[in-house]
């Protein structure tokens, strides 16, 4: 049994079969808002959050989810020759003192719910599906975890393009973090969570 009391978080290099492409720290919960003028594709454009449009989930208003909250994340891919099987995963994660971790993983997985995250944010087309899921990682007591599917549905002519993407939630008494899975089943991302989870906290 694990006391997950004392934690920091430092995202692992590669994990399962995922290998991280950036690295974000300091005074930093995702990216905070919308960049500027960016004329690339989105995924690059939230590498440059330098340009804010408006404010976000920071480290400063986010003791409502952690205490003294201080704030991390990486993006990662799972390297494949076929471009199809390239899923993409985003991990934002706050340290700080956590007294109810079940309170802590609602009020992360409402927050994105309502958008204000912008990693996490839901694109045009993409709604929320099926209820939430709620469960625990093994071997961590006192961690609560939320998962719950995002689906893409655009009708384009006589042709329908969709898509189903999974985002996870957990807190423990010292981390809070979300994990977005794109074009991946949920119980997928519930395990890569649980890895996550394992691997990216190191005792104080």
């Amino acid at each position: 049994m694990e006391d997950t009391r004392g934690f920091r978080l430092d995202p692992p290099v590669a994990f399962a079969d995922f290998r991280m492409t950036e690295r974000y720290k300091g005074s930093y919960v995702g990216v905070v808002g919308g960049v500027v003028g960016c004329a690339g594709e989105e995924w690059d454009c939230l590498k440059d959050w330098s340009y804010v449009t408006r404010p976000g989930i920071t480290p400063e208003d986010a003791d409502r989810i952690v205490r003294n909250a201080v704030g991390t994340g990486a993006n990662y891919i799972r390297r494949s020759d076929i471009p199809e099987a390239q899923n993409r995963l985003v991990f934002r994660a706050l340290q700080g003192d956590v007294p109810d971790p079940e309170g802590a993983a609602r009020r992360m997985m409402r927050s994105i719910e309502r958008n204000e995250q912008v990693p996490f944010q839901l694109g045009p087309h993409t709604k929320w599906a099926w209820p939430a899921q709620h469960s625990r990682i093994e071997g961590a007591p006192g961690t609560a975890m939320i998962c719950r599917h995002s689906r893409y549905s655009e009708v384009a002519g006589t042709e329908i393009a969709s898509s189903v993407d999974a985002t996870c939630v957990w807190a423990d008494h010292s981390t809070v973090a979300a994990i977005k899975g794109y074009d991946m089943p949920l119980d997928d991302l519930a395990d890569l969570a649980a890895e996550l989870h394992r691997t990216a906290r190191v005792r104080e």
